[in-house]
């Protein structure tokens, strides 16, 4: 569910249901040409569906950080992350086809998710079941 499809009148009730945050980071930097970052905006969309879907119950997506400085990324992400848990969300999942992601740290994130886009174009089919295995693994761990 998007974040913008929430009534404010029903958030009360809904809350205790949406309680998992999808932030995607489009990782833009701004050296991007119009045909690249319509690719990664594509791109990015088509791995989204893979939680927002058959998620809609559960999962509020928030808008996409799209552009970011390599420098304090992490910590950026990270700043936001902290605000969306005190803002209630019990789990959050960061979504990102920005490469450099995977060294990311968080002790905030539940979820870090980092796409390959060669790999995407290759084995989406392997990277969907791989992406929901993890997810239903952050909401019911196996012990």
């Amino acid at each position: 569910m998007k974040f913008n499809e929430i009534v404010a009148q029903e958030w009360t009730e809904l809350k205790p249901y949406l309680d998992t945050c999808l932030l995607p980071v489009t990782g833009l930097t701004g050296d991007e040409d119009p045909m690249q970052v319509t690719t990664v905006l594509e791109r990015l969309r088509d791995v989204m569906e893979i939680i927002e879907i058959p998620y809609k119950g559960r999962v509020v997506t928030y808008p996409a950080l799209h552009y970011i400085a390599d420098t304090d990324a992490s910590e950026q992400v990270e700043s936001i992350v902290h605000q969306l848990k005190k803002s209630g969300f019990r789990y959050i999942i960061v979504l990102t086809l920005h490469s450099k992601a995977i060294h990311w740290k968080s002790a905030q994130t539940d979820l870090l998710i980092v796409v390959d886009s060669e790999q995407w174009a290759q084995q989406s089919e392997a990277i969907r079941s791989g992406i929901s295995k993890q997810v239903q693994q952050l909401w019911y761990p196996v012990e």
